[in-house]
C-alpha cells in the first residue's frame, strides 16, 4: 500500500512539475554579414544579424527549444557549451547529430536542470572565429545580490579569413609572432638578461616560447573594442564574463578596487576576492565589482601575449579611470622544461608562462560551496593523458597522436574517471569536456570546484575528476580553436550503442585535411625553392637548386620526396633526386639535434652518403641568421650562410653566400 500511495505521489509531482514549467523559444538564424570590426570589410558570420549571437536567458527548470537556421552556403552547426543535456542535443556534428545544411533548420529542445553562466557556439570548421557565438544566462535560484548584472562576451578578432590563419600556422611561417613582436631572438634575450634561458631552450630542442599563436587586429567585448556598462556610485554590479575567444587567455583587472569571482563556468563558488586573474579561452567566471565614486572605472581584459586589450567602462560621467596595464611578458623568465612536477594527488603544481608578475588561473582559490566528493563505493579508473605538439610543424595531439577512429577513451557508466592532465607543451591549452561536470583536484579536498574547461598551463599538470554517469560519445578537446582542429582532441566513448547515421558519417570527423604551402628565393647568383603537400604525418615535398654565378654553366639540384612523419625529433624520407645529368633514388631520415640543428642522413642508390646540417638564429624580432652546411662522398662539402628579413606576412628580403656561386642578394616569397 506505501509503495502504491508513494508512486502516486511522484506522479503527481512530476505531473505538476513538468505542468508548470516553461518552454522559452529562440529562433536563431546564422547568415553571413559584411563588417568592420578592425578597419576593412571582411565577411564574416553572424546569428540574427549580430555578433556576438544574442544572449539567450532563461530560468533553471525552463525547457528551451531553439531552432537554429542555416542561410550560409556551408554545413554548420550550433554547440550548447557546459550545458548537461541529453546526447543528441550536444551539437557536435557527427559526434552528437549531423551537421544543418544550408538552408535547413534543427530544432533542440532540453530541459536546463542548471543555473549560470554559460555559452553557445559553432563547433563546424573554424566558423566560431568568424563570428558564431554568444551567451546563456540560466537564472539562479538564490544569486548573489547585485544592483545590476552584465553579460560580457570577450572574443577575439582577425581580419584574415580563418583558413589562412590556420594554413600559415601549418606551414611554420613565424610572421604572426613578427607582426605581434613576441619572436623569442637573440639580442632580446641578453637585453632581458635571459641569454641562459635561451640557451637553455635550446639545447632541450625545445621551439621558441609563444603564447599565442596568432596576431589579431582587435579584442572585443560585445562586438566592441569598449564598452560602457551605465551603474551609480557604491553600486554592486555582477559582471558575467564569457571566454568566447578563438585562442586568446584574457587578464583582468579592475581600476575600482579588488574583483570578487562568485562563480566560474556557471557553478557558484565560495567569494573570493582578487586584484587580476586569467581567463582561458571557453571559461566563464562572474564577478562582482563596486562602483567607487563618480566617474567612469575600466575593468580592462588584457590578452595574455600583451598585444591589446578591451575595455569595459562602469559608473557614470566623464571622467575615465584606466586600470592599470597588464606586465608585458618576459619570454625569458619562465619555468624551464624538466622542472620537477609535483604529485597529481592533492595540491598541484600550476606552472606559468612568464614571469610571476603575469596574472594566473584563481582555481588554487576556488572552493565550492557545497561537497562535490564523488561516491566512494564508486571505482576510480585514472587515465593519464600528455598534450602533446609540435609548434615547428604545427601537430597538436594527446598521447602523440591526433584524433582518430582508433584512439576514444572507452569508458563505463558507474566508473569514476580521473583524467591526469600532463603537458608536454609550451603553450597553454584549454581543456574542454562535453556533457559533464568535473572536480579540479586543486588542493579544496571535498569542496573541490566543480568546472567544464580547464587550463592545462606549460609543462604543468592538472588533475581532474568525473562520475561517469552519461551515455553515447561525448567530445573532449582543447578549445584553442586551431589546436583542436590540428588534432588535440578525442572521443569520450561509453559502451553503448551509436546511432548508425552517424557511425556512417564519423569518418568525415577525423579528416586530416592537407594544406599547401611554397617558398622561393631569387637572387643575383642562384634561386632556390620548396613545394609541400601535407597533412599531420605525411609530406609530399618538391625542392630545387639552380646556381649560375662563379660556374661556367648553371648548375641544378632538384629532388622530390616523400616524408613520413614520427615526432617533432624524427621523420624518415624517400625519393628522386637531380644532380646536373645525374640522378638517383634516396632514402634517409631528419633528426633534429640539441640546439635545434636540423640533420639529415641520406644515402643514394650510387652508394653516396650525404650528411645534411642547418640552423637558423633569430637575431632580432625580424631578422635571422642561417647557415647550412652539407658533405657529400661524392661531391665533397658545400655550404652557406646568410641573412633574412622578414618585411611582410608573404615577402623577405636576404643575402648570402654559397661556397660554390658567391655572394649574392635578393628577395623570398612564402606562400
Amino acid at each position: 500500500m506505501v509503495k502504491k500511495v508513494l508512486a502516486v505521489f511522484i506522479f503527481v509531482f512530476v505531473w505538476v512539475h513538468s505542468a508548470v514549467a516553461v518552454t522559452v523559444e529562440y529562433d536563431l538564424t546564422i547568415t553571413n554579414k559584411v563588417v568592420r570590426l578592425a578597419g576593412e570589410e571582411v565577411v564574416a558570420m553572424a546569428v540574427n544579424n549580430s555578433i556576438p549571437a544574442p544572449t539567450l536567458f532563461f530560468k533553471k527548470g525552463d525547457w528551451a527549444k531553439i531552432t537554429v537556421t542555416n542561410k550560409l552556403t556551408v554545413d554548420t552547426s550550433v554547440h550548447w557549451h557546459g550545458i548537461l543535456l541529453p546526447n543528441h542535443q550536444d551539437g557536435v556534428s557527427y559526434v552528437n547529430h549531423m551537421p544543418i545544411k544550408p538552408n535547413e533548420s534543427h530544432v533542440f529542445e532540453f530541459q536546463l536542470k542548471q543555473s549560470g553562466t554559460h555559452w553557445y557556439h559553432s563547433h563546424t570548421g573554424l566558423q566560431e572565429q568568424r563570428g558564431v557565438y554568444g551567451g546563456i544566462v540560466i537564472e539562479q535560484a538564490n544569486p548573489v545580490p547585485a544592483d545590476k548584472a552584465e553579460v560580457v562576451v570577450l572574443s577575439d578578432w582577425t581580419n584574415v579569413n580563418p583558413q589562412e590563419v590556420l594554413r600559415t600556422l601549418k606551414s611554420g611561417n613565424d610572421f604572426y609572432s613578427t607582426q605581434k613582436g613576441t619572436n623569442q631572438n637573440l639580442f632580446a634575450a641578453i637585453k632581458n638578461k635571459g641569454l641562459n634561458f635561451f640557451l637553455q631552450q635550446s639545447l632541450q630542442r625545445m621551439p621558441g616560447m609563444d603564447i599565442s599563436d596568432v596576431a589579431y587586429d582587435v579584442f572585443l567585448a560585445n562586438g566592441k573594442n569598449e564598452i560602457v556598462v551605465p551603474a551609480q556610485p557604491g553600486d554592486k554590479v555582477k559582471l558575467q564574463f564569457i571566454n568566447a575567444a578563438a585562442a586568446s587567455y584574457f587578464s583582468l583587472r579592475y581600476a575600482g578596487g579588488p574583483m570578487q569571482i562568485v562563480a566560474s563556468d556557471g557553478m557558484a563558488v565560495k567569494p573570493v576576492s582578487v586584484d587580476h586573474f586569467l581567463m582561458a579561452v571557453a571559461e566563464t567566471y562572474d564577478v562582482m565589482v563596486t562602483v567607487p565614486r563618480t566617474g567612469l572605472f575600466e575593468l580592462r581584459a588584457s590578452a595574455q601575449d600583451g598585444t591589446g586589450f578591451s575595455s569595459i567602462w562602469l559608473g557614470r560621467g566623464k571622467r575615465r579611470i584606466s586600470a592599470p596595464a597588464m606586465a608585458a611578458p618576459n619570454f625569458y623568465k619562465m619555468t624551464m622544461p624538466g622542472k620537477k612536477m609535483a604529485p597529481h594527488r592533492g595540491h598541484m603544481s600550476m606552472g606559468h608562462s612568464s614571469s610571476s608578475q603575469t596574472p594566473q588561473t584563481p582555481y588554487k582559490k576556488l572552493q565550492a560551496i557545497n561537497s562535490t566528493q564523488l561516491p566512494a563505493q564508486h571505482s576510480v579508473r585514472e587515465i593519464e593523458l600528455n598534450l602533446t605538439g609540435d609548434m615547428e610543424r604545427y601537430i597538436w595531439s594527446i598521447n602523440n597522436q591526433i584524433i582518430s577512429a582508433d584512439n576514444a577513451i572507452k569508458i563505463k557508466r558507474g566508473e569514476i574517471i580521473r583524467f591526469i592532465l600532463k603537458n608536454k607543451t609550451m603553450m597553454h591549452h584549454p581543456m574542454h569536456l562535453h556533457g559533464h561536470f568535473f572536480r579540479v583536484l586543486n588542493g579544496q579536498g571535498k569542496y573541490s570546484p566543480l568546472k567544464h574547461t580547464v587550463d592545462v598551463p606549460p609543462m604543468g599538470q592538472r588533475v581532474i575528476e568525473f562520475y561517469a554517469n552519461e551515455q553515447h560519445d561525448w567530445f573532449f578537446h582543447c578549445h584553442i580553436l586551431y589546436h583542436a582542429k590540428s588534432g588535440m582532441a578525442r572521443i569520450i566513448s561509453y559502451d553503448d550503442e551509436i546511432r548508425p547515421d552517424l557511425l556512417e558519417n564519423r569518418h568525415k570527423l577525423y579528416l586530416d585535411k592537407k594544406f599547401f604551402n611554397a617558398s622561393s628565393s631569387l637572387l643575383s647568383q642562384m634561386n632556390d625553392g620548396l613545394l609541400v603537400l601535407r597533412d599531420s604525418k605525411n609530406f609530399l615535398r618538391a625542392q630545387w637548386q639552380v646556381g649560375w654565378q662563379k660556374v661556367d654553366d648553371p648548375e641544378y639540384d632538384v629532388e622530390v620526396t616523400y616524408e613520413r612523419y614520427v615526432n617533432r625529433f624524427f621523420s624518415g624520407f624517400a625519393g628522386m633526386n637531380w644532380v646536373d645529368k645525374k640522378n638517383d633514388g634516396i632514402f634517409g631520415v631528419r633528426y633534429l639535434l640539441p640546439f635545434n640543428f636540423n640533420s639529415e642522413w641520406r644515402v643514394d642508390t650510387s652508394g653516396e652518403l650525404r650528411l645534411k646540417l642547418v640552423k637558423n638564429i633569430q637575431l632580432t624580432n625580424r631578422l635571422n641568421t642561417f647557415g647550412e652546411f652539407e658533405y657529400d662522398t661524392g661531391s665533397k662539402e658545400e655550404w652557406l650562410v646568410g641573412l633574412d628579413f622578414s618585411v611582410a606576412r608573404y615577402f623577405n628580403v636576404l643575402t648570402q653566400y654559397h661556397s660554390d656561386f658567391g655572394l649574392g642578394a635578393g628577395v623570398k616569397v612564402n606562400f
